[in-house]
């Protein structure tokens, strides 16, 4: 079953920030890819699929997309402009052309590069009677994209916008090109700005609309950021799709019209060359580079692996390796520039500047004789282009934290807040994460910030300052154990901002936007303390027993304080040591008899119990004595646990009257299921310790005694090596084979089998590892349906 589309709308109206700072003054449409704008190939992608009355939306710089297309004549179609004057999303953006389009349509954006067969899409968006089809594309790593299963029949059940790592099911993401019945127009809102992937998608596919993905062959680009821009040209060159006017004088060497080239002159391809070109004597063009039309490259100047627009001059002896350089920029003599930089348009650099690699150089800049230009934050390139870890930003001390980096982390973090919001700034006492929060405090100040100052170096007593004060947000920064430095950014509630405002961190780190104000901030003069966390914490528990209680605690000495502070105040008696060596911890539980002991980690939010014999208690009997005193001690009948966590915890609930509920193993989505509760046991050493305590008291017996009542678990844990490459393809494939079985997407993917044992293979945002959780009736075949999904994986990597 086929048929015919004649209509389509072009998405023209982003304003490109990811490709600053190409961008500045060039809307993304018009963006050259081999020498010609990038919209230029959509439209005739569309036309050779029969499709010439094409819509295009535009916002940004919208009057030079509309003056350089024109109508459309000159390209053998018909283009109708549907100008926006804010920012609709790119449904609200497609909504505003529904007037034009009263029939079957397809929705491209400007910036996609693809010979994707449109017709062989269409026809099987007619076979399936779709409301909407997606054309899907494999992608070996696919965070900065939208996420995609589908069932046997190409319906899609799970759709998932810009994933992390541990939410990656599937290697098949949206390419943005979407078939469209103008029925859709029924389930879009009045009111934009709304997205097709973020919310018309999600809602049609939650109600079981017919939503399908067709896998699509051929060449996809989704020109979005600089990589992605130099990337497509290297495989526009491989494939040797090369724009009609330009002819072939040597193997793979392509060059325009009334191109000069001076004797001695080395080409070698593949690469291209504009019209109107002047390549000096002695001049070097090697692979994989473009040149502009009107550009001059001067003798002994050699280009590798660059793009360069037109009107450029580069004079004697400069060397680009990988660079990319807009419209009219002068480039002195004897210049050095490295892969990913990006130079902008009318810039002047003078001879002997040395450009640093992904360095970006804005717009209408001159950068004097002998500097060097550093740039941007360069991430490792063994794992994804991702700022936010599990917990935070991790990076090394006084190798990727350094200060040009908490400038432009405060410079990022700003845009988030308004002008005059009070941040609370915390740093435990190690003398880097003191100097680091002081000079984000002080950046801050900059752009009209007040900040006060938290120094306990307890993460949760911080959390709780932040959450019952005025504060609009926090920054905690502390050292680990193992010299890393771990910066925490959380919102107003005093949870861990979302992955909306990681992203939009992540984006003004990539771009240095900087924008400082009139009016200063500065930092309130009385420090916060630990007191009004201690205060509300002996409210909320009203334990007292007879009993005389020891505890072992090892923390850093600055932990110590509070930690002493808090379980006096219980008339608990601590055992303190800075050693958190297992075997000294149990000697001195024997040695002191203490009920238990508790290791905190450098923040106090994690940490490891011991029971009275010494013995270690594992995350299974942890979560359970999570779920055992919530349910006993506050008010809640619902209490969040991680997608590992034990069937039987159903049971030890149900005693209790209450229910356990499923979500993402993050602090944030434990922290917002619990948000009407102001400690959290999980995530918080002090009152788990004082909790346990209470429980002790109450059942007059030990914590060993207690934790051999919660029903038995059979639970095997492996983790299982596999390439950040590879993963989604690997996701996929183990979807695949589990269709005619229950899954669940909380967290990774848990398939559960028929014997109703049930497997988690859940990626590790930080590390390119698979942690592999399965429960059954017993032991063994636990271990079984373990080893059985970490076989499957390695070999769907060989495939």
């Amino acid at each position: 079953m086929g048929g015919y589309v004649v209509k389509a709308v072009i998405m023209a109206g982003g304003r490109g920030t990811r490709l600053r700072p190409l961008t500045c003054h060039v809307p993304k449409p018009i963006v050259p890819i081999m020498n010609k704008p990038v919209m230029a190939y959509s439209i005739e992608w569309l036309k050779h699929h029969g499709i010439t009355d094409i819509a295009v939306t535009v916002q940004y710089l919208s009057d030079e997309i509309i003056e350089y297309f024109g109508d459309g004549r000159r390209f053998g179609v018909h283009l109708h402009y549907f100008e926006e004057t804010t920012p609709l999303g790119t449904a609200g953006s497609v909504k505003h052309a529904q007037s034009f389009l009263d029939d079957t349509f397809v929705v491209i954006s400007a910036d996609i590069l693809t010979t994707i067969h449109l017709q062989q899409a269409i026809n099987f968006h007619f076979s399936k009677q779709a409301l909407v089809t997606v054309l899907m594309h494999h992608e070996a790593t696919p965070l900065s994209y939208g996420g995609i299963v589908t069932d046997r029949n190409g319906k899609v059940i799970h759709f998932v916008e810009k994933p992390k790592w541990n939410e990656v099911c599937s290697d098949l993401v949206n390419t943005g090109i979407y078939i469209c019945d103008p029925a859709i127009f029924n389930y879009m809102p009045e009111h934009p700005p709304y997205d097709f992937s973020q919310h018309i998608f999600p809602h049609l596919i939650q109600q079981e609309y017919p939503i399908y993905g067709y896998e699509a062959d051929g060449y996809w680009s989704d020109i979005g950021v600089i990589e992605q821009y130099h990337q497509t040209h290297v495989d526009l060159l491989n494939q040797r799709l090369i724009p009609s006017h330009y002819e072939e004088i040597a193997h793979q060497v392509w060059i325009g019209e009334r191109v000069n080239i001076a004797q001695g002159v080395k080409l070698e391809g593949p690469l291209l060359i504009g019209d109107d070109v002047c390549i000096d004597e002695h001049a070097t063009i090697g692979p994989y580079t473009i040149v502009g039309a009107r550009s001059v490259i001067s003798k002994h100047a050699s280009l590798k692996r660059s793009i360069v627009w037109d009107d450029v001059y580069i004079d004697a002896y400069s060397e680009l390796r990988g660079a990319i350089v807009a419209n009219d920029v002068y480039i002195g003599k004897k210049n050095e520039i490295f892969d990913y930089a990006v130079i902008g348009a009318k810039c002047k650099l003078k001879n002997k500047v040395k450009v640093q690699h992904a360095a970006k150089i804005w717009p209408n800049k001159t950068i004097a004789e002998k500097t060097k230009v550093k740039g941007s934050i360069v991430w490792g390139e063994q794992r994804p282009n991702v700022l936010f870890r599990q917990n935070g930003i991790s990076m090394r001390a006084h190798v990727d934290a350094h200060p040009m980096f908490i400038t432009q982390l405060a410079s990022a973090y700003n845009s988030l807040h308004e002008k005059g919001s009070h941040i609370l700034i915390g740093f435990d006492d190690h003398p880097f994460s003191t100097a680091l929060g002081s000079l984000f405090a002080q950046c801050l100040h900059m752009y009209g910030m007040f900040t006060n100052v938290y120094e306990g170096g307890y993460l949760p007593a911080f959390r709780y300052i932040i959450s019952h004060k005025q504060y609009r947000g926090g920054v905690f920064i502390t050292v680990n154990e193992h010299d890393e430095v771990i910066i925490d950014i959380h919102d107003e509630h005093g949870f861990p901002i979302d992955r909306t405002m990681e992203r939009t961190i992540e984006q003004r780190m990539e771009h240095e936007h900087h924008m400082s104000a009139m009016q200063m901030g500065e930092a309130m003069k009385q420090k916060e303390n630990d007191e009004m966390y201690i205060q509300a914490l002996r409210q909320a528990i009203s334990f007292s027993s007879s009993e005389r209680w020891k505890v072992v605690v090892a923390s850093s000495p600055l932990l110590k304080y509070i930690i002493e502070r808090t379980l006096l105040s219980f008339a608990i008696e601590v055992v303190w040591t800075k050693d958190r060596d297992d075997e000294h911890i149990r000697e001195l539980i024997e040695q002191e008899q203490a009920q238990f002991a508790i290791v905190f980690d450098h923040s106090g939010e994690r940490f490891r119990m011991f029971d009275g014999q010494g013995i270690t208690l594992t995350k299974e009997e942890m979560i359970s004595l999570h779920v055992l005193t919530s349910l006993l001690f506050s008010e809640t009948k619902k209490v969040a646990v991680p997608p590992w966590a034990p069937s039987a915890l159903h049971t030890l609930a149900e005693r209790l009257y209450g229910d356990i509920v499923y979500v993402k193993d993050t602090r944030r989505d434990f922290l917002l299921a619990h948000h009407h509760e102001p400690f959290h046991f999980y995530f918080d050493g002090l009152y788990a310790c004082v909790q346990l305590l209470h429980l002790l008291a109450i059942e007059r017996c030990s914590l060993r005694t207690i934790v051999s009542s919660i029903p038995t678990i059979h639970l095997s844990c492996r983790d299982v090596h596999c390439p950040w490459d590879e993963r989604a393809a690997v996701m996929r494939k183990l979807l695949e084979e589990s269709y005619d079985k229950h899954v669940d997407f909380t967290d990774g993917v848990k398939v559960y089998h028929e014997d109703g044992a049930w497997t988690l293979i859940l990626p590790k945002v930080d590390e390119p590892t698979l942690t592999i959780y399965s429960q059954a009736t017993n032991a063994q075949k636990a271990k079984e349906y373990t080893k059985y999904y970490i076989k499957k994986i390695r070999q769907y990597q060989n495939v």
